[in-house]
Formats: structure tokens, sequence, C-alpha cells
């Protein structure tokens, strides 16, 4: 009888104190390149640690986000190493940011989207939801291409019924023209500074959110 008492007490305790046994762990893996990676401005203060600190501030309490994006990965590089950081983090959840690295090479529309769809098998049939981050191909690459390019990610994403986010680098770089604000990137034109680091998850948010609560 005492022991009853003890536990019920001790439940009241963890009630009182907004301890919860329910609420577990929602892992939400940022899969990537230098844009999420946290280039020239470190780790601290990437993409993914400040995406973590905001969903924090908004009572997300529960999800860890996991930052494996590396600077300078092509859609290649990303299949490669995918699946042993799948089986190692063992993420709810991925938010896909790829294939501006390979339009910056010249790759062929066709093989960024057969990696891109690989990635996104890979993580379905484990059971693990996609949030498809798009870019844009940059003007130079011509318009056949850019058309080619910008609409792989929506294709994609309409295929596999992912929460689909059209442009990662929105408020950052003028879409027509491509033309970057110089208050948000890094002097290379091209990266994103602390300031457009803040921009990219305030505006990405409201996506992330539904995507953390349909995947639950």
């Amino acid at each position: 009888m005492k022991k009853l008492i003890y536990a019920i007490l001790f439940l009241f305790v963890l009630s009182y104190t907004g301890v919860s046994f329910a609420e577990t762990p929602y892992r939400l893996l940022v899969y990537g390149d230098s844009l999420s990676a946290g280039y020239r401005v470190g780790k601290k203060n990437s993409f993914a640690s400040i995406l973590q600190k905001e969903l924090r501030a908004k009572g997300y309490k529960n999800v860890i986000v996991i930052n494996k994006s590396k600077s300078g990965e092509t859609t290649t590089g990303g299949l490669i190493r995918l699946k042993a950081v799948l089986e190692t983090e063992k993420p709810n959840g991925v938010l896909l940011e790829l294939g501006i690295n390979d339009a910056l090479r010249g790759n062929s529309v066709a093989s960024i989207e057969k990696n891109l769809e690989r990635m996104i098998l890979l993580c379905q049939e484990r059971g693990i939801y996609v949030l498809l981050a798009g870019m844009k191909a940059p003007p130079y690459t011509g318009i056949l291409y850019q058309k080619e390019f910008n609409q792989m990610y929506e294709k994609l994403a309409s295929k596999y019924r992912l929460i689909f986010y059209p442009f990662f680098m929105k408020g950052l770089i003028e879409l027509e023209n491509q033309i970057p604000d110089s208050k948000y990137v890094l002097s290379d034109n091209v990266h994103p500074n602390n300031q457009g680091i803040s921009l990219m998850v305030q505006n990405i948010m409201p996506y992330v959110e539904k995507f953390i609560k349909e995947s639950k």
C-alpha cells in the first residue's frame, strides 16, 4: 500500500514539474550542403543550430535537430553517405537540401533527380519522413536547364507526397535575376551570414512545424 502511495506521489511531482514520459524525442536530420552546414559562421550559428534554438523557443522541447550537412556536397556524395547516416542517427524526419552544387558543376538534371529520388526512397523505406527544400539554378546554366532544374523539386515532392519548401534561400536572393541581398550573405555573395541564416529559419519555420506535426 505504501509503495502505491509513493508511486502516486512520485507521478504527481513529475506532473507538477512538467516532466513527461509520454513526449518522446523527435529527431530531425538536416541533410544538405554548405548552405545549411554553417559555412564560415561555425556550427553554433549554422542553420541547424538556429533552427534548434527557434524550435525550443516555440515550445518544441522534444525536438532534436541533427546537423549532417556537408560543405560542397553533391547529390552523388549525399546518396553515398546517407544510408550510414540514417542507421547511425535514426531520425524521425529528414530536411533534405541538396542539388545546387550539382547545378554549379553542370551535372545533368536527370542525374540530380535520380539521386534525390533514391535518397527519398532510402528514407521512406525506413519509415522516415522527408521535407524537401528546393533550390533555383543560376542564370548562366541556360533557360532550359533552369526550367528543368527548378521544376525537378516540385515534381519529386508531388510524386512522393512530400512537404515541399520551394526555395531554401527565400528572401536572401532575388528570384528573377538571382541577385543576392548583401545584407544577408557573406562577402562571397553566395552563402548566408548570421542575419541570413536567421531569415532562412524564420521563413521555413511554418513548413518545419507542419512537417513535425504530420510526421509524428
